[in-house]
């Protein structure tokens, strides 16, 4: 993962943005260099005023704490809409967004920006943990992966953190007609994802030393489960997950799997990675048409 320039950090002016301040300093510090912007904006419906913005910064002094050209941004507004369409949101290239509990919010406006964002977009929970010693990662040995794994090994980069990756496999419809029990397909589909794997390593000229792999059959067809279930197994503090990118369209859009994560219990932070340059390239083209 590229060095991240401009951040942006979105607060909603309560006690929540508390613990995001704090964990972004701590991202912020993994992903980028003393070069490093740190936008933190605000959406205001009112009472946008010099009151408010002389609140905002000296919270984000108190509270944020890496070294880095600071500045704090109020327009007025509501939620993700506004966010998205800020007219300097192209030079951002990895957005921090707080996930508020159940009880506050539906999460909506997160997954807005997450769909709609054209950059990397790190959702947050209110958490007092700030450490990171052990990253997840869901793996289909595309480029995709590799992206989230490149972020992973930064990370490491700064911290001896334990990266999992997990490939959830399933047997597909139809494996009857082969004379085979699904038990026995479900082995062949194990031991093909391992030679996969292997492969998908080889091409990379990745280091297996540095991570671990853990193959699980998905019995529902439906990963986000399995994956939010061994996150809280192996107690990860991060998740990193890329946005499909198969596809020029498909690098505008977050996989069904990333915003059915984040909509569980919200307790994991996650990082979901986009290739900012192919999605600038295709929103131009679209503007084309």
């Amino acid at each position: 993962m590229r060095n991240l320039k401009n951040i942006l950090v979105c607060l909603d002016g309560t006690n929540l943005d508390d613990s995001l301040l704090e964990y972004s300093s701590v991202m912020a510090g993994f992903f980028s260099d003393k070069a490093t912007k740190t936008t933190f904006i605000h959406v205001a419906e009112t009472n946008v005023d010099s009151g408010l913005q002389k609140a905002l910064e000296d919270k984000v002094n108190k509270l944020f704490s890496l070294d880095c050209e600071k500045e704090v941004v109020i327009i007025q507004g509501t939620g993700a809409h506004h966010i998205l369409g800020w007219d300097r949101l192209k030079e951002i290239d990895i957005i921090l967004m707080g996930i508020k509990p159940k009880s506050i919010s539906s999460g909506v406006n997160a997954t807005k920006v997450l769909n709609g964002s054209l950059c990397s977009v790190l959702l947050v929970p209110v958490t007092n943990h700030y450490e990171i010693s052990r990253v997840m990662i869901p793996l289909d040995f595309s480029e995709s992966s590799l992206r989230s794994i490149n972020a992973a090994l930064r990370i490491k980069e700064h911290n001896d953190i334990e990266i999992i990756l997990q490939h959830v496999y399933y047997v597909p419809m139809g494996y009857g007609s082969t004379g085979k029990t699904y038990e026995e397909f479900a082995e062949i589909m194990h031991k093909n994802r391992i030679k996969e794997f292997e492969t998908f390593m080889s091409v990379n000229k990745l280091d297996a030393s540095q991570l671990e792999v853990v193959y699980t059959l998905d019995e529902d067809h439906d990963p986000s489960d399995n994956i939010y279930a061994l996150a809280k197994e192996r107690e990860a503090d991060l998740i990193i997950i890329a946005s499909t990118g198969r596809t020029k369209a498909a690098s505008m859009l977050i996989g069904s799997t990333a915003v059915s994560l984040v909509r569980y219990d919200k307790d994991i932070p996650c990082l979901v990675v986009k290739d900012k340059e192919e999605s600038l390239g295709f929103f131009d083209a679209l503007l084309k048409i």
